[in-house]
């Protein structure tokens, strides 16, 4: 016995529709730094309903809202706000100083005890170097 298509239940709580405000929220809110958990309570939804809806905001809302900010900043050096100059000035500063370091060079690897015999026994020299070997009177080549 097939059994009979059932219409979609009419009963419970509709599905959660995000509106663009509550985007700018948790772009907002991301950018301060807030958790998850209290993003979700501020918007009045759960934190898997959050990260349902509002996962692009969750991943990107700090990168957004910090270019936001860079331009802003740049729009007020434009019109002689000294305070932001020196703000972006700062920035460069700090970003620069962060690529002088990621440029430096990696310190060598930790060796473990048998890497490090190892080569100590290939430094020896002197006395108690390794002897060469035999010298052939015909040549092999």
């Amino acid at each position: 016995m097939a059994k009979k298509p059932q219409a979609p239940r009419s009963g419970g709580r509709p599905e959660y529709r995000p509106t663009i405000e509550a985007r700018q929220t948790v772009e907002q809110m991301r950018f301060v730094g807030e958790s998850e958990d209290v993003i979700a309570r501020a918007l009045g939804i759960s934190t898997p309903t959050l990260r349902k809806h509002f996962k692009e905001e969750l991943a990107d809302g700090h990168a957004q809202r910090r270019k936001e900010v860079i331009g802003l900043l740049f729009a007020a050096a434009r019109d002689k706000n000294v305070s932001a100059m020196k703000k972006l000035e700062e920035m460069g500063r700090v970003a620069g100083a962060a690529e002088a370091i990621k440029r430096r060079e990696a310190p060598a690897p930790k060796l473990g005890k048998k890497e490090q015999k190892r080569e100590a026994a290939e430094q020896v020299g002197g006395r108690f170097a390794t002897p060469s070997g035999p010298k052939l009177v015909v040549n092999n080549k």
